[in-house]
């Protein structure tokens, strides 16, 4: 069975895509390229990252060994407020821009290593 593009019939035209799809395509295409130079850009880091790119999105999963990892990997990327960081439970989620890509970096296991360092409510603000 062969499948044909429909809009090769004479009178029928292929739709021209909205701005925002193309918008979305270029973001996409930026993000995958980021997420494949990303092993390369960080292989100085203590924990080594999985990074993955989906919808115009990239996201960087790291498992630091303790909190000294943790912030330099926060250091390096430019996520220094804490407001930015959600706590999952058994994760620290961090969003940010990285050469003008919408990124997330996971730290898988950061809450515990912050109990274990500061207890159960973590550290004390004066």
């Amino acid at each position: 069975m062969t499948i044909t593009d429909p809009f090769t019939t004479p009178g029928h035209n292929r739709p021209t895509p909205s701005p925002a799809a193309v918008a979305l395509a270029i973001q996409c295409r930026k993000a995958k390229a980021l997420a494949d130079t990303a092993p390369v850009r960080f292989e100085q880091m203590p924990a080594p990252a999985t990074t993955t790119a989906a919808g115009g999105e990239v996201q960087l999963v790291v498992r630091p060994t303790c909190l000294a990892d943790w912030a330099r990997w926060t250091a390096e990327l430019g996520c220094r407020d804490p407001r930015r960081m959600v706590h999952t439970g058994t994760s620290t989620v961090c969003r940010f821009e990285l050469d003008g890509v919408r990124a997330r970096l996971i730290g898988v296991g950061v809450p515990a290593l912050l109990a274990a360092t500061y207890g159960p409510k973590g550290p004390s603000r004066v």
